[in-house]
């Protein structure tokens, strides 16, 4: 009887699936970029490994080359601020962006933006304080991934190949 309710379930999630995708429905987390934004070139101020790998290995989940080699459009990370206050029994640690990117034709498509994530972690004698931040370390990174995928979303085509303003 069991088995038979669980077909039932899996068969009218199948159809629900069915139903969203054929009128058009997308599901959330499935980026659609302009043409011509990948790849990018990374460009940071400052020794940003961690920030880099994380966001390159993310960004290519969705599709978005990001590398260092030379490419027509630049994203210029400009500071990079991660920091830590500590309260009585949580420590809040947050990470916060300021980013642009730059089109083939040296336009900022998106000026000087700052990007902002912060997670809590909590204090007890029971976790490991130094694995359990480094894992909320790279939990923000993969926030701010995701946020500037967000935002790179909503970049359209004419933007992307704005040329620049004649004097």
């Amino acid at each position: 009887m069991r088995i038979n309710a669980r077909i039932q379930q899996a068969v009218l999630v199948v159809l629900f699936a069915a139903a969203l995708s054929g009128c058009g429905y997308q599901l959330k987390g499935q980026f659609r970029f302009a043409e011509g934004l990948s790849p990018l070139v990374w460009q940071a101020n400052g020794h940003q490994d961690e920030l880099y790998l994380i966001t390159r290995n993310t960004f290519a989940v969705y599709g978005l080359e990001l590398s260092e080699r030379p490419a027509d459009t630049l994203l210029a990370i400009h500071r990079v601020d991660d920091t830590r206050v500590e309260l009585s029994e949580a420590e809040v640690l947050t990470l916060e962006v300021e980013w642009s990117l730059i089109n083939a034709q040296g336009v900022a498509v998106i000026e000087h933006r700052r990007t902002r994530s912060e997670t809590r972690l909590s204090l007890s004698p029971e976790i490991d304080e130094d694995e359990a931040r480094l894992e909320r370390q790279t939990f923000l990174r993969q926030r701010i991934a995701l946020r500037l995928l967000d935002q790179l979303e909503a970049i359209s085509s004419e933007a992307l190949n704005r040329a620049p303003e004649s004097p």
